[in-house]
């Protein structure tokens, strides 16, 4: 993005140079340097969870819903640059070998993670390790593309609906831990 702001569009070795890794490493993890730019730009725009929600303190199925319809709506933002950067990471993945697939950015994690885990005394471990799994399906460019390419849904419609159903899933894991916890007392 350095490189951008100064006014030309780099090439990968300037980039590569730059991030001190090799073309190798670049080129491994994006298909062209418009990929790249792409995603360092969506990773700039992703503003930090405590920007719209106090995990902790805010309910966790409110804090989830803003977080799937906050990451869906900086992507619904720009429908191209979504479907160009889901090209990129596919095209990746299929042209590496699978022993070095690259893993895919999880920015998504960054929200549903610290969400999740404020549920440490309401749920088991492996009751949050299902919700968080569950929490990624609902956003990110595989729910934004598949509720607008798929569904047929409008941006709001988009936004709503995965915000309804984060609010949903965590609303679900703490009553399948009441259930336990009111069966493990009779």
């Amino acid at each position: 993005l350095a490189l951008c702001e100064s006014g030309r569009k780099p090439s990968f070795p300037e980039v590569a140079e730059r991030a001190m890794v090799s073309r190798a490493t670049a080129y491994r993890y994006y298909a062209s340097v418009e990929d790249l730019i792409s995603d360092a730009m969506f990773e700039r725009a992703v503003p930090p969870l405590e920007s719209f929600c106090r995990v902790g303190v805010d309910d966790a199925a409110t804090a989830a819903g803003r977080a799937a319809r906050t990451m869906n709506k900086l992507l619904l933002e720009d429908e191209v640059g979504l479907h160009a950067v889901e090209r990129s990471f596919m095209s990746t993945w299929l042209d590496s070998p699978p022993q070095s697939r690259p893993p895919r950015p999880a920015r998504r994690m960054q929200y549903v993670g610290p969400i999740v885990d404020a549920m440490k005394g309401e749920l088991t471990p492996a009751s949050r390790q299902r919700l968080a799994q569950a929490l990624a399906l609902l956003m990110g460019t595989e729910a934004a593309i598949s509720l607008r390419d798929v569904a047929g849904a409008s941006v709001e419609e988009a936004l709503a609906v995965s915000e309804w159903a984060a609010q949903a899933l965590v609303k679900q894991a703490l009553h399948e831990a009441r259930e336990r916890a009111g069966r493990g007392r009779a």
